[in-house]
């Protein structure tokens, strides 16, 4: 299906599904409102809600008692609960609100009482029985009963002071409930949140129940006993003072608040009043001994449900007027509907672990219970919100399909080709300073040379360039790479030598028709460029280079010529510097080393000191180890193998070496296998030396019928050299390898043009790319890797980078679809017996 057809499927399903959404929200808003005005009284969700009540059979009057005064919130949800049961029940209810917050004197109490007698006097039938809401409430009854209520029963309910609930209902005229304190386990939940606290501040001034609940809290002082408890009393201080001393409590301490209506001067603040006056200027979260729907601010508490409470009163005391049981043998019970209540707004605010919570906690406002207050409204709202956004987007889509669709697809083709150029481009130039790099150059050389004799190789070293960079920053070392750049080029439009950057601070020069002598003037020009200063912002930079110099002297191939300028660059750095150095028979140490590297390499074949380890390869997606590099060691020799590689291959050695790496890695795979640990590719590195072996697929072959390993868990890395040796000899062995079943990688992918163009003609299924590939493009230029992993993808094969060292550099290849990481990001080489 094109992207024509798919665009205009997508067009149509969004035109219908906002139609279907329109019609949803018609249907539900009409359904809603039909069901909401043709329900019937009855039928109301409100009325629904029926507490286990009956009716006495003649009418009974019962006196309720509440410690509250009338716009308490307390006093409202008692009042409600009981009339939810005796309206129900031909009971007539009167309540007397005593209000011992304001009035809690002797002189009070005493008028309270006269107060009272005085309503039991001027009533033509006196009392059924009496309910009793709160603890100061119950005192009053319980010291008043002889004279004001000597026969009737008392019910009470609400009681916190369970002694004193046990006290009453030793009296044969009284039973009821009372309330666990849920005291204790709310400081518990106050030191799991804030287990840096080493303070417990509890607020309470002198009223009946601050003190009463002030004594419980120090009570509890054993309790928690690595914890200092302390006390802020609001009857003993200015309001100003009080709220300041609040401001200045910090994380170190736990705050409760329990009663802070009366001050030092008499002046009495409403309970809402009060509690908001300090959460308003508290700056730690405040736990409440008592937590009230209608004041939002409080961290923790328990929040009681006095309504049930009231019910649970009143129907006990109609079964008690109704004769189903017998006050005098009613014990007082345990009532304690209500939970221990967290507000979840107050706990996010001040950024506490909700992991700490006990299982039994009620959280509440939390978005999941607002979303189920809302829900049925939401999703109604949804519909026709989906329906405007899938028209908008239809429209949009409308729009933009018939103006995008041929634009990208050209835009598309311009830039792979431009990509496809820039990448060719980029490969074979260096990005800095736009000169050959040193792949390329190497590549090119014999067609630079041609069919010349004489020939000179300069190589130099800009001196210092390290200590430029650390001191004056890496841009200004940059600045002078380029102004030295760009001097060479004018150097070679005037004497037609061929310039490369051979490395970091290193520049090749050739001269293609010319030997060089030592007194050649363009030899001191040469010197002159990397002398000449440069100017940065205020600074002058004054640098100097070291160079080695080669001729061609009687046959020397030209990478041989190189060779020799290296090791004449070399010796100028170990003489001062700041020169140009001959090759010569002065630098004949430099054979003499490499003779010690080849007498190491003969030893480690006659003693059989050769290893291999093995660097894993992982998969990319799933990070899991798919495949190992196995790469070659000496055993005792402090010889690397960019050391004696390359003196194997000048040697004639490489072939033996090859055929010691086969065997050491197949016998190593027939052990795993006898192990039963499941298999993995393993790549060896397979040199163009190697192409004129001819009895090395054979020898490979042989190996592997010998141990009985599979072909397809042996791969061979051919290396970039072997792109040069494109012949029969080389298409042959490819072919043979690929038939049996080997796979054939190619390595250091990218670190030439060559690379790039023979790419096609050999027959691989894996390309690897270059760690300095990597390096140069993927922090700052991350489209030429891109770019080049979906040409390689294009191309029908998987892609390996190699020299991942960072987290970041995975991630973007991941990003970029690379198939397999190798670096010591995921492990470096191992010997066998350190691989899990």
């Amino acid at each position: 299906m094109g992207d024509k057809e798919r665009n205009k499927i997508i067009r149509f399903a969004l035109l219908l599904a906002s139609f279907l959404c329109l019609l949803l929200f018609v249907f539900l808003t009409f359904f809603a409102w039909q069901n909401f005005f043709s329900q019937k009284p009855k039928e109301w969700k409100e009325w629904k809600e029926s507490d286990v009540s009956y009716m006495l059979p003649e009418k009974k009057n019962i006196l309720f008692l509440s410690s509250y005064d009338t716009s308490s919130p307390l006093f409202s949800s008692e009042l409600e609960g009981m009339e939810s049961i005796i309206n129900q029940s031909n009971i007539h209810l009167d309540t007397i609100n005593m209000d011992f917050q304001h009035f809690g004197h002797d002189k009070d109490i005493e008028a309270i009482y006269t107060f009272v007698q005085t309503r039991l006097e001027n009533r033509e039938k006196p009392y059924d029985g009496v309910l009793v809401g709160d603890d100061r409430a119950l005192e009053f009854v319980l010291e008043k009963q002889g004279e004001l209520f000597p026969d009737i029963p008392i019910i009470f309910f609400s009681i916190n002071n369970q002694e004193l609930a046990k006290n009453a209902a030793k009296n044969p005229k009284c039973s009821g409930y009372y309330s666990p304190s849920y005291l204790k386990d709310t400081l518990s939940l106050a030191t799991s949140l804030q287990m840096g606290a080493d303070t417990i501040m509890v607020l309470y001034d002198n009223t009946y129940w601050g003190n009463q609940a002030k004594e419980e809290f120090f009570s509890l002082q054993r309790s928690f006993s690595s914890y200092r408890f302390a006390g802020l009393n609001f009857s003993q201080m200015k309001k100003e003072d009080f709220l300041e001393a609040i401001e200045k409590l910090d994380e170190k301490s736990i705050v409760l608040y329990i009663s802070t209506t009366l001050d030092e001067d008499g002046n009495y603040y409403p309970g809402n009043q009060a509690m908001k006056m300090v959460l308003s200027r508290a700056n730690v979260p405040v736990y409440s001994y008592v937590m009230l729907d209608n004041v939002k601010g409080f961290l923790a508490g328990r929040a009681p449900d006095i309504k049930q409470m009231a019910k649970d009163a009143s129907l006990l005391m109609l079964d008690v007027l109704s004769g189903k049981k017998d006050v005098e043998k009613t014990a007082e019970e345990e009532d304690s509907p209500g939970k221990l209540t967290v507000d979840n707004r107050v706990l996010s605010a001040y950024h506490l672990s909700k992991a700490r919570l006990p299982k039994n906690i009620v959280l509440e406002d939390t978005p999941q219970q607002w979303m189920m207050r809302y829900a049925r409204y939401l999703f109604i709202a949804a519909f026709p919100l989906m329906a405007v956004c899938m028209i908008a987007i239809y429209f949009l889509m409308s729009r933009l399909h018939s103006q995008k669709v041929m634009q990208d697809l050209e835009e598309k083709n311009e830039n792979l080709l431009l990509a496809k150029d820039d990448l060719e481009h980029k490969l074979s130039y260096d990005l800095l300073t736009e000169l050959l790099n040193r792949q390329t150059a190497l590549a090119r050389l014999t067609d630079y040379i041609g069919d010349s004799k004489d020939y000179s190789c300069v190589l130099v070293d800009i001196d210092n360039l390290k200590e430029l960079n650390e001191s004056r920053g890496y841009d200004t070392g940059d600045l002078y790479l380029v102004a030295v750049a760009n001097r060479l080029r004018r150097f070679e439009k005037d004497h037609g030598v061929i310039l490369s950057r051979y490395g970091g601070d290193e520049f090749m020069i050739i001269f293609p028709r010319k030997c060089l002598q030592e007194d050649s003037p363009e030899l001191a020009e040469i010197l002159s460029i990397f002398r000449r200063a440069i100017t940065v912002g205020e600074e002058t930079v004054y640098m100097n280079a070291s160079g080695g110099v080669a001729s061609s002297i009687g046959g020397e191939s030209p990478r041989t010529i190189v060779m020799y300028a290296g090791l004449a660059m070399s010796f100028a750095k170990r003489k001062g510097k700041n020169r140009l150095v001959f090759y010569s028979e002065e630098l004949r140490y430099k054979k003499e080393k490499i003779s010690q590297i080849l007498k190491i390499v003969e030893n480690a074949i006659q003693e059989n000191s050769f290893y291999m380890v093995y660097q894993p390869q992982v998969d990319c997606k799933t990070r899991k180890v798919v495949g190992f590099e196995s790469l070659m060691r000496i055993r005792n020799e402090d010889c690397s193998p960019d050391q004696f590689i390359p003196v194997a291959e000048s040697y004639g050695y490489i072939a033996k070496l090859g055929k010691i790496a086969v065997e050491q890695v197949i016998r190593q795979l027939a052990k795993w296998k006898e192990e039963g640990h499941a298999l993995c590719p393993i790549s060896i590195n397979f040199s163009s030396y190697q192409i004129y072996d001819d009895d090395f697929v054979e020898y490979l072959f042989y190996q592997l019928d010998r141990y009985e390993i599979p072909h397809e868990y042996v791969v061979l890395e051919i290396t970039e050299g072997i792109l040069f040796e494109e012949s029969k000899q080389t298409k042959k062995i490819f072919n043979r390898l690929v038939e049996a079943g080997i796979q054939l990688h190619l390595d250091d992918f990218g670190t030439g043009y060559s690379s790039f163009s023979y790419l096609p003609y050999i027959p691989l299924n894996t390309v690897k790319m270059d760690k300095s590939l990597i390096d140069h493009f993927l922090p700052n230029n991350g489209d030429v890797i891109r770019n080049l992993i979906d040409i390689v993808h294009d191309l029908g094969k998987v892609v390996i980078v190699e020299g991942v060292e960072d987290e970041w550099q995975y991630e973007k290849l991941l990003e970029y679809q690379c198939d397999i990481i190798q670096g010591y990001l995921f492990g470096g080489p191992l010997q066998a017996g350190e691989i899990p």
